[in-house]
């Protein structure tokens, strides 16, 4: 006979707890009532998307279902799509602000920083 031991919960997490038991229960409908408004304001997007990855780990965690709970991260992430682009693209900006230093140590700026060189593709073969 199968038992959950066998699927790797974790067992012994709180579920002989009935505090916990209401607490997780009122915290995931409350979560679940509020998440598609935190998902309509833009301001709250990121937030609403961090809690449903948090919720959905916890899934995977407690109950074992970690094959709904990746799945549900991976839909998760479309919500943050807009955030991780702008993200990325400061990233990229302070980057390329940052001057680079030369390579004798100095402290000066490297004058050919910006630029590729030109280097011979066949002398690398």
């Amino acid at each position: 006979m199968w038992s959950l031991e066998t699927y790797g919960t974790c067992t012994g997490c709180g579920d002989e707890n009935d505090i916990l038991v209401v607490l997780g229960t009122y915290g995931t409908v409350a979560f679940l009532v509020y998440f598609p408004m935190g998902v309509l304001v833009r301001a709250l997007r990121p937030w609403a998307a961090a809690m449903s990855i948090g919720f959905h780990l916890s899934i995977a965690a407690f109950m074992g279902l970690t094959g709904f709970a990746l799945t549900m991260i991976a839909c998760d992430l479309v919500f943050l799509s807009g955030t991780l682009d702008r993200l990325i693209a400061w990233v990229r900006s302070r980057r390329e602000r940052t001057p680079r230093v030369s390579a004798q140590g100095d402290g000066s700026p490297d004058p050919g920083a910006g630029e590729r060189e030109n280097v011979d593709e066949a002398a690398l073969v």
